[in-house]
């Protein structure tokens, strides 16, 4: 099975490289990303043998992994660190943390590898790691089944495997359950998930629940150049904040703003969707719909907001999080669709009252908690959306202790951090787990 894998994973990158160099040429991405792909990463220089590689999908995880980055450092000094991330805002956030030398900055950074033997092996060869901890949830059968083979452990954290991942994963069992026995320890987030973990063929006495991360991630606060001050606000204005939108809840979003409008109309709505290329769209919607949008990127520090502005679409990396901090109210998207829902944390941990919709397969755990505290409130489509997010609006009582309630969730939470590092380190240290790097 391993062997038709891999074969069907060959044949189908044959087939797709002319459609990839055309794609690659038009978007002018450099030829130094494709060869990364292929395990060729001149930032594997960076690194000495015996460091640790880290992998983190997107944007969300290269957040976690720069927090478990940092409490790594702290407790092993300067282990070398390769982070490979999949998509150019993950990327971008990458880079620009080593940069600023921010808190968890990789010392190298790169894209993975396909999951080929060649590439794989490829980039074992040059950085020659200690450990690969993977972030959430990417089994790759090809990786998993490569690096204990190389005496290379394979650790996740902040282990997740909502319930449609797990069922489309179960149907391929047989994949990926030789990899998966071979983990090294998983933290999980839930119960639940540890059991789909191992029931995917994790041994028990490998997996442990130490909870989710993202509890401990810094509550951004508004800097000199507060979101507030860009856009001309008074601390007053009433300001819904929608992060994290996909596709297909613009309009609902804008909807449920125009309920809010008829009430209340100097409110202003802030938008940023999950994804850049939906920008465009996003603006399309909401000027369809009567609105007068500012893009974030046009907004000067300082300047008087136009009076004829009444919302605003975030086309900026890493803003969303300081935009949470001065909401009045916040959605959360990747809720109203079947995604799954994003971080319903941010908001929350901000003291702000969280909304999101009925998907929150991937992140059921912060949803109930935020349900069961008063400090979120589900809503199931734009008409229920508007009802919540005007009386959160205009009720200065419920909304004061929807936000209290919230931020108490957070913090009654935290912990997973150290907890997940003390099982790391211990892997670590665990006799299979030296002379890796061999």
């Amino acid at each position: 099975m391993d062997a038709l894998y891999g074969a069907a994973l060959r044949l189908a990158w044959v087939a797709s490289i002319p459609y990839q160099i055309v794609m690659e040429f038009l978007s002018g991405r450099p030829a130094a990303r494709r060869r990364e792909r292929i395990g060729r990463a001149a930032d594997l220089a960076r690194i000495p043998v015996g460091g640790l590689w880290v992998h983190a999908v997107s944007f969300g995880e290269v957040r976690l992994a720069h927090a478990v980055i940092a409490a790594l450092k702290a407790r092993l000094g300067a282990v070398p660190i390769l982070l490979t991330t999949s998509t150019g805002t993950g990327r971008a956030l990458a880079e620009r943390q080593r940069r600023d030398a921010g808190p968890g900055a990789a010392d190298a950074i790169a894209a993975p590898p396909l999951d080929l033997p060649g590439p794989i092996g490829r980039l074992l060869d040059a950085a020659r790691p200690r450990a690969l901890i993977l972030i959430e949830t990417e089994l790759w059968p090809n990786l998993l089944r490569l690096l204990p083979a190389r005496g290379i452990p394979v650790i996740v954290v902040n282990g997740r495997l909502s319930p449609r991942a797990f069922a489309r994963v179960l149907k391929v069992r047989s994949l990926f359950a030789p990899g998966v026995a071979a983990i090294r320890c998983v933290a999980a987030q839930t119960e639940a998930d540890a059991r789909r973990f191992v029931a995917l063929g994790a041994p028990a006495e490998r997996v442990r629940v130490t909870g989710n991360i993202k509890f401990d991630l810094p509550i951004p606060a508004p800097g000199p150049d507060a979101p507030r001050r860009r856009m001309g606000l008074g601390d007053d204005t009433p300001m819904f904040v929608a992060g994290s939108t996909a596709r297909g809840e613009a309009e609902p979003v804008a909807r449920a703003f125009a309920h809010l409008r008829s009430a209340v109309p100097g409110a202003v709505l802030v938008i940023a969707p999950r994804h850049p290329e939906d920008v465009d769209a996003t603006r399309r919607v909401l000027e369809q719909a009567g609105r007068r949008v500012a893009l974030w990127s046009g907004l000067e520090a300082g300047a008087p907001r136009a009076a004829a502005v009444d919302a605003v679409v975030v086309d900026a990396m890493g803003v969303l999080p300081s935009l949470y901090s001065c909401a009045t109210v916040a959605f959360v998207g990747g809720s109203l669709v079947p995604r799954g829902g994003q971080n319903l944390l941010e908001p929350a941990a901000a003291g702000v009252p969280v909304l999101f919709g009925p998907w929150v397969d991937t992140v059921r755990f912060a949803a109930d908690a935020l349900l069961a505290s008063g400090g979120g409130f589900q809503v199931s489509d734009a008409a229920s959306l508007g009802d919540e997010v005007l009386r959160l609006t205009t009720d200065a009582a419920a909304r004061a202790q929807a936000g209290d309630r919230a931020r108490e969730t957070v913090l009654r939470n935290r912990g997973p951090l150290p907890r997940t590092i003390d099982l790391v380190v211990a892997a670590l240290e665990a006799p299979a787990a030296r002379g890796a790097a061999g």
